[in-house]
């Protein structure tokens, strides 16, 4: 049997049975409305836990976005100044290394965005 603390209402149930086969344990009303309190407040504690744990989970995405949004936005415009230098002849490309990092920047910036995306809305699966 559990401490006073951690007594339920299953383990309340318990002892009702065993009280009706031995005549020497009593389940007291006051007991079963303590263990009915305790279950309650155990019930708030984890509601109040899991807000918490929501909160958290928001200020994250927020910073997520945050940097994700940066993060591509500096990327893009690194690609756009290096296409303008390329443009005005002020730097020279092979035509392979232009579409490789075009290449992998429209590969960057679609997938993290889709990674950002698919954890901001994740529907009902949660």
């Amino acid at each position: 049997m559990s401490d006073k603390g951690n007594f339920n209402v299953k383990e309340l149930k318990k002892l009702r049975q065993i009280s009706f086969r031995d005549t020497k344990i009593e389940v007291n009303p006051e007991d079963e409305i303590k263990a009915e309190e305790q279950e309650i407040s155990f019930e708030e504690r984890e509601r109040q836990a899991e807000l918490e744990r929501y909160e958290a989970d928001s200020i994250h995405r927020k910073k997520l976005i945050l940097w994700a949004t940066t993060l591509v936005s500096i990327w893009l415009g690194a690609v756009i100044i290096i296409l303008l230098s390329v443009g005005f002849n002020i730097i020279k490309l092979s035509d392979t290394v232009m579409a490789t990092l075009l290449g992998t920047t429209t590969l960057n910036v679609l997938g993290l965005m889709a990674i950002v995306l698919k954890d901001l809305f994740k529907g009902r699966d949660k």
